[in-house]
C-alpha cells in the first residue's frame, strides 16, 4: 500500500472535515462584510444648522477642529502659484522641411531625367500636381504650380521656404496668445515633447501668435528673397504662411496634476478644543461653527457606531448563508457525495460573481466619463453577467441547487447596491431563468443559445422594472434595455469560457465531456479493443444494458452509458488473466493458487481507478470503477480454496472486493449489468424464459448480499431494470434458423415432398452432400 502523501492528506482534510464548512461560512461572511463596508450609510447627527439646543454639550476630550476656510484659502493660494505647463513640439520644423523636400522632388525628376533636349511640357508636369499637393499637405492652385513650372521647380524655392518656416517654428507659435499673456507675471513652464526637458519662460511676448507668425514670414523673408521677382516672392511667402502652424499648446492635464499635487501637500489648519469646553448651551441656536465642533466631537464615537453597523451586516450575511445552507443545501441529494468540494465550488462562484458586482460600481463611474453616451448606474447594473454564475452551478450541480445559489447571490448583490429591491428582483429572476435554460445544454453552442434567450428575457424584465419604478424617460429605458440584453449575451459567453476551467479545478464531469468520452475512438477504448478485445466487447454490451436500465428508471442515461464503457479498463494491466481475453484455450489461473487469482481479479479495480485518474476521465467514472464490484465475493476461487484447504483455513474477506459498495444509482446499475452480462454468456440454450429466470436470480442474489444497500435503487427500480435487461438480452440471444449449405431436391407425392429431410421444427434431419460437390479442404485456413 502506498504511503499517504501530503497532497492526499490535504485533499482528504478539505474533502471530509466539518470544520472546512465552518471556515467557508466565516470566510464568506468576512469577505462580504468588507465588500459592503463603503456602502454603509453615514452616521446621522442630532442637530442641524438653525436648531435650538435642548441640553448643554461639553467636549468629552481634547480634540482638534479643522478650519476649512483657512485650509481652502491656503490650497487655493498654492494652486494659483503653480505655473501652467505648455508643450513645445521641437520637431515640427523638421517634419515640415521633410514635406517640402519630398514634394519638390516629385516634379524635379521630370527635369533631371528628361530623355531629350526639350524640357517637359506643362501639361505633363501638371499631372503630378495632385501628388505634389498630397506631399506638401496643403492645396496648390494651378497658377502657383505654373509659376513653379516656369522656374523648373528650382531647389532655391524649397530652400527659402524651409529657412523661413524653421526660424519661425524654432521661436515658437502658440494657438491663443491672449491666454498665454495672462501668465505674463508668473511665466509658464515650456515642456519639450518626447523629452524630460522643461524650462520656465517669463518673456511670453516673444512667442508668436498665429497672425503674428504670418506677419513674421514676410519680415523674415524680405532679406532672403531680395533677388527674386515679385510673383515668386509672394508665392514663397504664401506657401510658408500656409505651412506653419502652432507648436506650443497648453497641457491642461499635466497642469491640473501639478496643482493637485501641490494642494495635497498643504496640511489642514487646526485649532484645539480643550476637554470640558462648552460646545453648545441649552437654548442656544446652532450656527455653522458650533455644528462643526459638534460633528467633530461626535465623530469620536462614529467608529464605534460603524463597528456596530458592520457587526449587524455580518450577522445578516451569516444568518442568510446559514438558513440557505441548512434548509436547502445541507441534506440535498445532489450535494451528498463530495459535500465539502461542492460547497467550496459554490462558495468560489459566489465570491467571484459578487466581486464582479462590487467592482462594477467604481468602474461604472469611470466609464461614464469616457463614453459619449451617459449610462446610469442602474443601466450598468442590468448589464452585469451575474446570471452566468447560476448557469455554471446548474450545469455541474443541478437546477434546484442553482435556484438556491441564485437566491443568495441576488440577496447579497442587492446589499451592494444600497438594498435596492429592483436589483434583487432582476438578478433573482434572471439567474433562475438562465439556469433553467442551461440544464439541458449538451453542446457548447447551447450556452450561446441560452444567452440569447436570457437576453430577450432580461429586456422584458428591465422594461417591467422601469414601469414599476415609474421611470418613463425613453432615453433611460432604451439604455436599460440595451444593457440588459448585453448582460444576457455576455452571461452565455462567460459560461462557455468558465466551464472548462471549473472542470479542471474541481474535477467535475459535464454532459459535454461525457459526450466526448462516449466516442469509442478515445485512446483508452482503442487500447482496450486491441489489447483486451473480449473485455471491450463485454464493456460495449454492458453499456447497452446499463443505458436501457438508466432510461427505465430515470437515471442519467449518458453518464451511465459512459461509466459502463470504462468500468473494466483496469483489465488492461493483465488482460490474459481474464477469461474473455483467453483465445488460446489456456487459463493462466490453472497454475496459480486461488488466493493469488482472487488478488489479481481484485487488483483490476484499483488499476482501473489509476488509469481513469491518469487519463482524466473524471471523478464519476473513477467512482463507478471503484464501486462496480462493491464488496462482492469472488465465489469461484473462494469455493476452490475451500475445497483445497477447508472452510476454517480460508478467510472470506480475502476473496471479496474491497469496495465500497455502490453509492449511486449509476454505480448500482453498472454492477447489475456487469454481473448479468458475464453470467449470461455461459447460459446454455438462452431462451427468453431461461434468460428471465437467470436475470431475476442474479439480481436477487446481489440484493440479498447487501451490495445495493448504500445506493438509492428501490425494489421498483430493480423491477424495471430486470425488465430492460430481459428485453436487451433476449434480442442479443434470440433463436436463429440453421440454414442448409445446398437446396434439397424435392419430389412431389400428393402435394408433399417425398423423403423430406426437414422435420416439423424446420431442422435438417439427413442432409447429404452431393458427390460432385467440391471439397473445401483446399481452401486457405483463415483466422488461424
Amino acid at each position: 500500500m502506498k504511503p499517504e502523501t501530503k497532497f492526499s492528506t490535504i485533499n482528504r482534510f478539505f474533502g471530509t472535515k466539518v470544520s472546512v464548512l465552518w471556515g467557508l461560512l466565516i470566510a464568506i461572511t468576512l469577505i462580504f462584510t468588507i465588500v459592503l463596508y463603503p456602502h454603509q450609510k453615514n452616521i446621522s447627527y442630532s442637530y442641524k444648522k438653525g436648531d435650538v439646543a435642548d441640553v448643554d454639550i461639553k467636549a468629552s476630550r481634547d480634540f482638534f477642529i479643522e478650519d476649512k476656510k483657512a485650509t481652502e484659502n491656503n490650497r487655493e493660494s498654492i494652486g494659483n502659484s503653480v505655473l501652467i505647463v505648455y508643450d513645445f513640439d521641437a520637431n515640427l520644423y523638421m517634419e515640415i522641411s521633410k514635406k517640402i523636400e519630398t514634394a519638390f522632388a516629385i516634379p524635379q525628376k521630370l527635369f533631371t531625367e528628361k530623355t531629350d533636349a526639350k524640357a517637359p511640357a506643362l501639361s505633363m508636369v501638371m499631372t503630378y500636381r495632385e501628388k505634389f499637393e498630397t506631399a506638401m499637405g496643403i492645396p496648390i492652385s494651378k497658377e502657383i504650380f505654373t509659376i513653379l513650372f516656369k522656374k523648373n521647380f528650382s531647389w532655391e524655392i524649397p530652400e527659402k521656404i524651409t529657412k523661413i518656416t524653421t526660424r519661425i517654428l524654432k521661436n515658437g507659435i502658440v494657438a491663443n496668445k491672449d491666454i498665454l499673456l495672462l501668465e505674463q507675471k508668473k511665466g509658464v513652464v515650456l515642456k519639450t515633447i518626447g523629452t524630460a526637458k522643461e524650462k520656465v519662460i517669463t518673456n511670453l511676448k516673444k512667442i508668436y501668435g498665429p497672425d503674428q507668425a504670418k506677419t513674421m514670414v514676410r519680415i523674415i523673408g524680405d532679406p532672403l528673397l531680395k533677388n527674386f521677382n515679385y510673383n515668386l516672392c509672394n508665392l514663397i511667402v504664401d506657401l510658408s504662411q500656409r505651412l506653419i502652424r502652432p507648436n506650443i499648446t497648453m497641457n491642461r492635464s499635466e497642469t491640473e496634476r501639478r496643482i493637485k499635487e501641490a494642494e495635497s501637500k498643504i496640511k489642514p489648519v487646526l485649532y484645539k478644543i480643550k476637554k470640558g469646553e462648552m460646545i453648545l448651551r441649552e437654548g442656544e441656536r446652532v450656527d455653522e461653527m458650533k455644528l462643526i465642533k459638534l460633528k467633530t466631537m461626535e465623530s469620536q464615537i462614529k467608529q464605534k457606531n460603524t463597528i456596530m453597523v458592520q457587526a449587524g451586516t455580518a450577522l445578516i450575511i451569516l444568518f442568510s448563508l446559514l438558513v440557505v445552507y441548512t434548509v436547502l443545501l445541507k441534506n440535498h441529494r445532489g450535494l451528498k457525495r463530495y459535500h465539502n468540494k461542492n460547497m467550496i465550488f459554490l462558495s468560489s462562484m459566489l465570491v467571484l460573481f459578487l466581486l464582479v458586482a462590487k467592482l462594477s460600481v467604481p468602474i461604472a463611474g469611470s466609464v461614464n466619463m469616457e463614453l459619449p453616451v451617459n449610462f446610469t448606474l442602474t443601466s450598468l447594473t442590468m448589464g452585469l453577467p451575474l446570471a452566468a454564475g447560476s448557469m455554471v452551478v446548474c450545469l455541474f450541480l443541478g437546477f434546484d441547487i442553482a435556484v438556491s445559489f441564485s437566491l443568495i447571490l441576488a440577496l447579497l448583490t442587492s446589499l451592494i447596491f444600497s438594498n435596492c429591491i429592483e436589483v434583487f428582483i432582476f438578478f433573482f429572476l434572471s439567474s433562475i431563468t438562465a439556469a433553467f435554460w442551461t440544464k439541458e445544454c449538451k453542446e457548447r453552442k447551447g450556452f450561446i443559445t441560452a444567452g440569447v434567450k436570457l437576453a430577450i428575457f432580461n429586456t422584458g424584465l428591465a422594461f417591467s422594472l422601469n414601469l414599476y419604478s415609474a421611470q418613463l424617460d425613453p432615453g433611460i429605458i432604451s439604455k436599460n434595455l440595451v444593457m440588459a440584453f448585453s448582460g444576457g449575451i455576455l452571461s452565455g459567453i462567460i459560461t462557455a469560457g468558465l466551464i472548462p476551467l471549473v472542470e479542471i479545478l474541481f474535477d467535475y464531469t459535464t454532459e459535454i465531456k461525457l459526450l466526448e468520452l462516449s466516442n469509442l475512438d478515445q485512446p483508452i477504448m482503442k487500447r482496450l479493443m486491441i489489447e483486451a478485445p473480449g473485455t471491450y466487447n463485454h464493456s460495449v454490451i454492458v453499456a447497452s444494458l446499463a443505458e436501457a436500465a438508466a432510461s427505465a428508471i430515470g437515471a442519467s442515461v449518458l453518464k451511465t452509458k459512459v461509466c459502463a464503457f470504462y468500468h473494466d479498463i483496469g483489465k488492461l494491466d493483465k488482460p490474459l488473466y481474464f477469461v474473455e481475453n483467453q483465445t488460446d484455450g489456456k487459463n493462466r489461473h490453472d497454475k496459480l493458487s486461488p488466493s493469488m487469482s482472487a488478488l489479481i481479479l481484485i487488483q483490476h479495480v484499483k488499476k482501473g481507478v489509476e488509469i481513469a485518474i491518469e487519463n482524466k476521465l473524471g471523478v464519476d467514472i473513477a467512482d463507478t470503477i471503484k464501486q462496480h464490484h462493491g464488496t462482492s465475493l469472488i465465489r469461484f476461487f473462494y469455493n476452490k480454496s475451500v475445497t483445497r484447504n477447508g472452510r476454517e483455513a480460508v478467510k472470506e474477506d480475502d476473496f471479496r472486493y474491497k469496495g465500497p459498495k455502490p453509492q449511486t444509482r449509476i454505480a448500482g446499475i453498472v454492477m447489475l449489468a456487469d454481473v448479468v452480462e458475464a453470467t449470461l454468456r455461459t447460459l446454455d440454450k438462452p431462451t427468453p424464459a431461461r434468460i428471465q429466470g437467470r436475470v431475476q436470480e442474479l439480481i436477487n442474489g446481489i440484493f440479498s448480499d447487501g451490495q445495493l444497500e448504500e445506493c438509492e435503487l428501490t425494489l421498483k427500480d430493480l423491477h424495471h431494470i430486470a425488465k430492460s435487461f430481459n428485453k436487451i438480452l433476449t434480442g442479443i440471444y434470440h433463436h436463429r434458423i440453421e440454414y442448409p449449405d445446398k437446396p434439397q431436391e424435392k419430389k412431389e407425392n400428393n402435394g408433399k415432398p417425398e423423403n423430406s429431410n426437414i422435420d416439423g421444427a424446420g431442422k435438417n434431419k439427413n442432409l447429404k452432400t452431393p458427390g460432385k460437390q467440391k471439397s473445401t479442404g483446399n481452401l486457405k485456413r483463415l483466422g488461424i
